[in-house]
């Protein structure tokens, strides 16, 4: 295994459902999903910065 693939720190998983939870309310799979994919896309590009 190469020790370089072991990311530590925040997921996307993790903000998504910090973001579900902030809600307080029930959403469309559609909307969640186009929120995680919004908050993968800010990841990736914070990475390459």
């Amino acid at each position: 295994m190469d020790a370089k693939q072991i990311i530590y720190g925040e997921t996307a998983l993790d903000k998504l459902s910090r973001w579900l939870k902030s809600t307080g309310e029930p959403k469309d799979v559609r909307e969640v999903v186009q929120k995680y994919l919004e908050i993968l896309r800010e990841m990736v590009l914070e990475e390459k910065v």
